[in-house]
């Protein structure tokens, strides 16, 4: 299982990679404004999860899963509530059944990231060590080309 978490630094950059399931997380206490402003985040993800359930009314979920679905008209919308642990067993099961890593080889993101936002991301498609660089500014060390983990 390969886990990829932004935190939310850069909606734009969507980290997806094929062959794995992208899970985009929406907290529901952000906003009807929210799914269009994390549009990047939404179009590339089989599944949305709106968390927070529990703080905002029925009405304002309907609202929130529709500005959803207009961003991603198909997408798999997963309503969860952490104090309850509600939506949480359809989220397990569409994880357990999404089909395994058939060819390691052949793993790339799903979107090309957009050119020139950061500087590690410059339009590349392949991952691993070996095709990540850019330019950053290491607090302590002198040299500024980071080369992958």
């Amino acid at each position: 299982m390969l886990v990829v978490e932004s935190a939310g630094l850069c909606l734009r950059c969507t980290p997806y990679t094929t062959q794995a399931f992208g899970i985009a997380v929406l907290p529901a206490v952000s906003g009807s404004n929210a799914p269009l402003k994390m549009a990047p985040l939404i179009a590339l993800a089989d599944a949305a999860v709106v968390t927070k359930t529990d703080l905002v009314s029925q009405a304002e979920k309907e609202v929130f899963r529709e500005c959803i679905r207009s961003v991603v008209p198909g997408i798999d919308i997963v309503e969860t509530n952490a104090v309850q642990g509600t939506g949480l067993r359809y989220l397990f099961t569409a994880i357990k059944n999404y089909p395994g890593i058939t060819d390691p080889e052949t793993i790339v993101l799903r979107g090309t990231p957009p050119l020139g936002v950061c500087t590690i991301c410059i339009g590349k498609k392949e991952i691993g060590w070996q095709h990540h660089f850019g330019v950053i500014r290491p607090l302590e060390e002198a040299d500024n080309l980071y080369r992958g983990d």
